[in-house]
């Protein structure tokens, strides 16, 4: 068995989703999964399992700082122990090229090379964003050609990479040297 942390940072939920996924297929895997959302005042230290697995949404242009803080204050422990990063943005639905610039700027920016990236499309979630949010998100997706109907979400989710990537995770465990 090995330890794994599953840590995520999530603004309305949906990565927290993507991240539950992922720790229960790790945990079919034979893992013990330490499943936890990115917390400033609670510093998880990567030194203490064999894998470790990131997620993080991007909102304006930039993943959640909690995340960003947490992978810059750890980059070489995750560097040097297998770990991988899930980038979850809507441009990876319709802007492949700029969902992997957030990640390769995300890694640029906290100086964390994970031997796992995947950028992943995540969902419109119309009826978690307040009123302001709801028309500058409805705003944007028009001009991308994305849903604007905002009585409802859209979940863009390719849910098998997502198990696919939970799978290549997996796959990291026998690298890990305690």
């Amino acid at each position: 068995m090995f330890q794994t942390l599953v840590l995520y940072s999530s603004t309305h939920g949906h990565t927290a989703r993507i991240a539950e996924r992922i720790a229960k297929a790790l945990e079919a895997s034979g893992a013990v999964v330490d499943l936890r959302a990115a917390d400033v005042q609670h510093d998880v230290s990567p030194v203490d399992y064999d894998v470790v697995v990131v997620g993080a949404s991007v909102h304006a242009g930039r993943h959640q700082p909690e995340v960003a803080d947490w992978a810059r204050r750890h980059a070489a422990t995750l560097t040097r122990i297998p770990s991988a990063f899930l980038s979850v943005s809507m441009s990876a639905e319709h802007d492949e090229e700029a969902a992997r610039r957030y990640a390769d700027e995300f890694a640029e920016t906290t100086g964390w090379t994970p031997r796992h990236v995947a950028c992943l499309a995540g969902a419109l979630q119309y009826r978690e964003y307040n009123f302001v949010t709801r028309l500058m998100v409805r705003s944007l997706m028009g001009r991308e050609g994305l849903p604007t109907d905002t009585s409802r979400d859209h979940d863009f989710t390719d849910w098998d990479a997502v198990d696919h990537f939970a799978g290549r995770c997996a796959d990291l465990a026998p690298l890990a040297v305690r």
